[in-house]
Parts: C-alpha cells; structure tokens; sequence
C-alpha cells in the first residue's frame, strides 16, 4: 500500500510539473513592439521629414513624372494628407501582404516618423 502511494504521489506530482503555469515572462518587444534606437520621431513635420520620405520611397510610383505612375497623386501635402486622415497611407506602409512601397516595407524608423506625423494631425508644416 505504502509503495502505491508513494508512486502515485510521484505521478501527481510529476504530472502537476508538467502542466502549463498561468506565469509567463513578457518582454517589451513583444507587448510594445521593436525597440526604435536613434529614430528620433518627435517634431516630425511634413516638409522636412515626410518630404524626404516620400521622395526616396514613393515618387517613382505617385508622381506623374514617376517612371512607374499608379494613378494616385503624392505630389501636393493635401493629397498625402487624404489617404493620411482615412487610414489607408499607415495601413499600407505596414502591411506585410501588400508593402509599400512595393519592393518591400521601408525602414521601421521611416514608418514610425510617417505614423507619429498622421498622429499629430498630418499637419503642412
């Protein structure tokens, strides 16, 4: 008898080891997402930062003078801040099925400047 209680107590507790525990170690990056190091996105304005931004990644594909013109216009502040104010300018740049530009997701500091400027009103400044 003594034998089958010690083995079933080894088996409970064995068992019990085994079992997932509700205690997890979360780490920044997982809950807030990559750490930006050096990307400075505060003052972002519009015709310094973004400027710049959309020039490099996006004038082949929205200006008409672009080699490639997709129809729609980023060559004026009023015509990025439109698809700026309805979502569809981060969606984009963020999306991992359909990157913009479409050679791939630009820079993660590039797309944390363009956000942080549609987030404060994607202002012409």
């Amino acid at each position: 008898m003594k034998k089958n209680l010690v083995a079933l107590s080894l088996f409970v507790g064995l068992t019990l080891l085994a079992l997932p525990s509700g205690c997890y170690y979360d780490n920044e990056e997982d809950l807030y997402g990559p750490v930006l190091l050096n990307c400075d996105t505060t003052n972002i304005r519009f015709g310094v930062e973004i400027k710049q931004i959309f020039e490099q990644n996006c004038n082949a594909c929205h200006t008409t003078s672009g080699s490639s013109y997709s129809l729609i216009p980023f060559e004026t502040h009023a015509q990025i801040e439109a698809v700026a104010k309805n979502g569809k300018l981060l969606n984009r740049i963020n999306s991992q099925s359909a990157p913009m530009p479409q050679t791939g997701l630009m820079s993660l500091c590039n797309r944390a400047k363009i956000e942080a400027w549609v987030r404060t009103g994607a202002l012409d400044n």
